[in-house]
């Protein structure tokens, strides 16, 4: 039974017991006026009537005992008398009295002793009556008796008409107190609880919540308020968990290892953002599913047992050291793998956090560091010395100089530049920050290879948002990651094309399908080409250091590399999506507002 009719039962079933209880009494005690009333009045005929009557049945007179009756002017269907003789025979019988039998002798001399009347509730057929009976008296002599009666048939009448307006009443009462009190509940208990429960159970499946309307001062509304103060509390906390989440996840990715998370049955429940970047495999791919079924090699490759010696709670902690993993698209790599126990609230084993480390990458850059440093400081010097006499004599052969030279003065800058670029990948510059326009920053791209993508054939289509939010970085560094990827899609066409450049704002809660991040709201750029696009083989190794596909003296394979780090730094992400003879489309996302280095 719901609430509402179980309140509304409570509260019309009192009120209608004591409105039964009421009408009880009330009839009642008519009735028991009415009876008194007839009884005074045939006690009041009684005593009326038998003064003539005495002196009627002195003179021995019949016909004046029914003279006597006559001049009463009685009812004959409400009012009888009935007279008797010294031994209680009847002498009269009218109206009521007809029919009556006499009177013991022995009441009748009682009724003498006593000079007094005596009433008394007699049924005639299906008249109830009240009757009352005196003694008849001459000087002390008992002359016989008289009595009245009186019917109740008329009182009965009332009365029954007093029930059934009781009834009626009472009747017509339950229904508008079951109408008055139902919607009196409904609108202060029944919906408001309603309300209530569907919040509730919108809260339990995660579904937004509005706050409930109150209404009144009364425990409802209370309650109401209570609800209200609760949901404020679970957003706030809600957010705090959000926030939370969000900086321990941006921690999680910012790491440069790489770091997998795995709860107690081995699925994988983080993934960061240098595997993403590492092995081109996106957490969408792996995120819920065992660990050694989506990467069944490092199961043979010796990690098994040491996760699940660390899951049992046996150990805390393994490290193992230049592990060869075979990975799905990278080929054969060396890693050192750490691996620690996650501990839950109370201390127990939730999983297990692993951190990998490349070798081979970590020793390669280590190597590029030396390396750039050494031909700065090696070639550096010679190089200044060379260009710096050739230009020399450039200007001393003026006009008739020889073409040698200006392949010398060439060359010599493009290994100057070579080694800028080593330089700004091994030891990247520190970031000036500042509020940033980046339609404007493409526009300034275009300026600058407009006229090296006019002389190859190649149209350009620029489709910029007009209401970009403006983003917070580096401009030199951001300028040099989007005119790596121009000039990658302007070799991409050597027989011409379309160069197509869009920007758009990207709401909150998108997520990057190579950087697998998600959250603020952000700028996504898109630099898409029609040229030769990139085999599927090569894909997953573009932004891989030193990795080129141009061929000897046509590129150093540090572009993409540069612009991935400048983009990375800057807290966004980079995807490539290609198709051979169709095209290339780069898309980067850069978070708006402030950034830190």
């Amino acid at each position: 039974m719901r609430l509402g009719t179980k309140v509304t039962l409570w509260v019309l079933v009192p009120s209608l017991l004591i409105l039964t209880a009421a009408a009880v009494v009330t009839l009642r005690r008519d009735q028991e006026a009415y009876q008194r009333e007839a009884w005074a009045e045939a006690e009041r005929l009684a005593n009326t009537l038998a003064i003539s009557a005495a002196d009627a049945l002195l003179r021995r007179s019949r016909d004046d005992l029914a003279r006597l009756v006559e001049r009463a002017a009685l009812h004959p269907s409400r009012f009888g008398v009935a007279i008797f003789d010294p031994e209680g025979q009847p002498l009269l019988h009218w109206g009521l009295g007809e029919g009556r039998l006499g009177m013991a002798p022995a009441e009748l001399a009682d009724l003498a002793r006593q000079r007094r009347g005596r009433g008394a509730i007699e049924t005639q057929g299906e008249i109830s009556q009240r009757s009352f009976t005196v003694p008849l008296l001459a000087d002390g002599a008992l002359l016989g008796g008289l009595t009245v009666f009186v019917g109740l048939q008329e009182i009965e009448a009332v009365l029954g008409r007093e029930r059934d307006y009781f009834l009626g009443m009472l009747t017509v009462t339950a229904l508008l107190l079951s109408l008055v009190i139902a919607a009196t509940i409904r609108r202060t208990v029944t919906l408001p609880l309603a309300g209530l429960m569907e919040r509730i159970a919108a809260l339990r499946s995660g579904r937004p919540v509005a706050d409930t309307p109150v209404v009144g001062r009364d425990e409802v509304a209370r309650l109401s308020l209570e609800f209200n103060a609760l949901l404020q509390s679970l957003r706030e906390t809600r957010q705090q968990l959000l926030r939370e989440s969000e900086y321990a996840r941006g921690v999680i990715q910012s790491i440069s290892d790489g770091i997998i998370g795995v709860d107690r049955d081995r699925r994988i429940r983080a993934w960061n953002r240098s595997m993403v970047e590492r092995y081109g495999i996106p957490e969408t791919e792996v995120l819920g599913r065992d660990l050694f079924e989506a990467f069944p090699a490092l199961g043979r490759e010796g990690l098994r047992p040491e996760v699940e010696r660390v899951l049992r709670g046996e150990a805390r902690d393994f490290s193992l050291r230049n592990l060869e993993h075979e990975t799905r698209r990278r080929g054969r790599v060396v890693l050192n793998i750490r691996g620690n126990a996650l501990r839950g609230p109370t201390d127990e084993i939730a999983g297990a956090v692993l951190a990998i480390e490349d070798v081979q990458q970590a020793e390669k850059l280590a190597a590029v560091g030396q390396l750039a440093a050494g031909i700065a400081h090696q070639i550096g010097t010679p190089l200044n010395v060379i260009s710096g006499s050739a230009e020399y004599l450039m200007m001393e052969w003026g006009a008739k100089r020889p073409q040698e030279l200006e392949i010398i003065v060439a060359q010599t800058d493009r290994i100057t530049r070579l080694i800028q670029q080593l330089l700004n990948f091994a030891r990247p510059a520190r970031m000036a920050l500042r509020p940033l326009d980046v339609n404007e920053l493409l526009r300034e791209v275009l300026e600058l290879t407009e006229h090296q993508i006019a002389k190859g054939l190649i149209g350009v289509r620029a489709d910029l948002a007009p209401d970009l939010p403006a983003i917070t970085g580096d401009a030199n560094q951001l300028e040099q990651a989007i005119l790596n990827i121009v000039i990658n899609a302007w070799h991409a066409m050597p027989q011409g094309g379309t160069l197509t450049l869009t920007t758009r704002p990207a709401p909150a809660g998108e997520r990057m399908r190579r950087a697998a991040r998600a959250g603020a709201p952000g700028v996504e750029v898109t630099i898409a080409d029609t040229g030769i696009g990139i085999p599927p083989e090569t894909l997953p190794r573009i932004f891989d250091p030193f990795f080129s596909t141009k061929g000897v003296g046509k590129g150093t394979g540090l572009g993409l590399s540069i612009s991935q780090r400048i983009i990375d730094d800057h807290h966004g992400g980079i995807a490539v999506t290609s198709e051979v003879g169709r095209g290339t489309v780069f898309t980067l996302w850069l978070p708006v507002g402030e950034q830190t280095t």
